[in-house]
């Protein structure tokens, strides 16, 4: 798969900028709504689809992992997702205001959970950016123009780059904060048609330029009467908030406790965790996306099960939010 160099780093000596900051705000918006008519297969009134595709990133232990992800969409209230690597499997319905989610375990990987977003491709409708530049790129086999935000309240910044002939979205960088910010970048490549649109049937991601997934649409095609049994939320799933408005995210207590190190330790870690924050503001389903070593998961699992939060909320309303975490471990 070759998406450009396969890495979101673009040469600041090969790039046009375009100047003032109405006209960049302005063509930025265009450059976005131009991408979103031509690829978003989830716009209002679209036609419902059945997806399916297949994927592959690099696994715990280095090894490379395969899955399967399936998506049965009639509207963004109405949807049914199965992402499967091997013998695990998550179902994720969607309704008007919830996705309900069940795993089969507990150790659902972290890479196979960006599937959803990696597919959604363009942010909620919502969501709004204040753009600082848009630059022509001059020195890739596809001519672009990126769109980079003003830098936010961790001076983190969003970036999308599009097709200068076709106007298509071919990449995107988001910050993630884990607390610590990183760069996690997705390519697009080869579009292909289905109904009025023009989708990626070839994607990757790379988080500060590592590889952490990459995948192919192998089925993309209408299924206007899909059996509406599969839309009802599973036994045993978990609620969690679906917002087409204004998200807030969960905001930590000041007074949550810190972790303590695993007995006999002698050394610094740190462990990743996934997590609800129900809207009562306490955690469920606590995840180790990334272990710091089984003393220090258990500790750090344990420490998050005691905090609590003041809720996510929607619109000013309280959801239940995932949220992600690092817990850092240092012996003095």
């Amino acid at each position: 798969m070759n998406f450009r160099t396969l890495l979101f780093v673009v040469s600041l000596s090969a790039l046009s900028p375009i100047c003032g900051a109405q006209e960049i705000q302005k063509r930025a918006e265009e450059l976005v709504q131009h991408a979103r008519r031509l690829s978003d297969i989830r716009s209002p009134n679209a036609p419902a689809f059945r997806l399916k595709a297949t994927f592959s990133f690099t696994g715990k232990n280095l090894e490379t992992a395969h899955g399967t992800y399936m998506e049965i969409w009639i509207s963004n209230s109405q949807w049914r997702r199965e992402t499967i690597v091997n013998n695990i499997h998550r179902i994720e319905v969607g309704t008007a205001d919830s996705i309900w989610r069940l795993d089969n375990s507990t150790d659902f990987p972290e890479a196979a959970a960006r599937l959803p977003e990696l597919m959604d491709v363009f942010p909620q409708r919502s969501r709004t950016f204040e753009f600082e530049s848009i630059t022509d790129s001059t020195d890739q086999k596809i001519a672009e123009q990126c769109a980079t935000t003003r830098p936010g309240p961790q001076k983190e910044k969003y970036r999308f780059c599009f097709d200068q002939k076709s106007g298509a979205l071919l990449a995107k960088l988001s910050p993630q904060f884990r607390p610590k910010m990183t760069d996690y970048s997705c390519f697009y490549g080869i579009f292909r048609k289905f109904e009025s649109s023009w989708f990626p049937r070839e994607m990757a991601c790379f988080e500060n330029k590592q590889r952490k997934v990459e995948a192919q649409v192998i089925e993309l095609s209408a299924d206007s009467s899909p059996n509406p049994s599969l839309f009802i939320p599973p036994p045993g799933a978990i609620e969690l908030g679906q917002c087409f408005g204004t998200p807030s995210p969960p905001v930590a207590a000041p007074l949550n406790p810190e972790p303590d190190l695993p007995r006999d330790s002698k050394q610094n870690s740190f462990v990743v965790l996934s997590m609800i924050v129900n809207m009562q503001g306490k955690t469920q389903d606590v995840q180790i996306t990334q272990s710091g070593g089984a003393g220090f998961d258990e500790q750090a699992v344990k420490t998050v099960q005691k905090w609590r939060f003041t809720p996510g909320t929607c619109d000013a309303k309280p959801i239940p939010t995932e949220i992600r975490v690092e817990v850092d471990f240092t012996y003095w």
